[in-house]
């Protein structure tokens, strides 16, 4: 059995057959792609950047509410606020992450009991899935993901740089 001839108004056998190549090629590339692992990160802005952070790490995303400034606490440390019926401490990763400090719109609650934390962050943009690698872990690192560049951040690092030692367990 052989199949009819494409006809295609101003392309000879070559061009269609290129056409058919590069269709091909892009079908398997989907295809390729969405058999490698994936992670979905929770996507916000901070400084004019889009970055990252693993959903899973994340507990909930609220507006910032009224802030208790607490006096000698880390420079990073916005304040205290209450969510939930809980203390919770909000941070401003801004200056660690080499941005702009910005005026914080959102919060993100990270899945971090002892103590409570959250992230003050200038917007929310989402939830992006992208490729999961096995690189070590760092701070921040680019990766592509639905078609958008951002900066993952890796949540038990930015923890470690926020927090004093002393205080990471409580």
């Amino acid at each position: 059995m052989s199949a009819p001839p494409i006809v295609a108004d101003g392309l000879d056998a070559d061009a269609i057959a290129a056409v058919l190549r590069m269709r091909q090629r892009a079908v398997s590339g989907e295809r390729i792609a969405s058999d490698r692992p994936t992670e979905t990160l929770l996507a916000f802005e901070l400084g004019g950047v889009a970055h990252g952070l693993p959903i899973e790490q994340v507990r909930a995303v609220a507006k910032v509410p009224k802030v208790t400034r607490v006096p000698h606490g880390p420079g990073t440390l916005t304040g205290v606020v209450a969510w939930r019926g809980a203390v919770v401490n909000l941070f401003n990763p801004a200056t660690l992450l080499a941005r702009e400090v910005g005026t914080a719109t959102a919060m993100i609650v990270l899945r971090h009991d002892a103590p409570r934390i959250a992230l003050a962050v200038d917007a929310l943009l989402g939830v992006v899935r992208t490729p999961r690698d096995d690189a070590p872990p760092t701070l921040s690192r680019l990766v592509e993901g639905d078609g958008q560049r951002l900066t993952r951040v890796d949540p038990p690092l930015l923890i470690a740089l926020l927090l004093p030692a002393r205080l990471q367990e409580g």
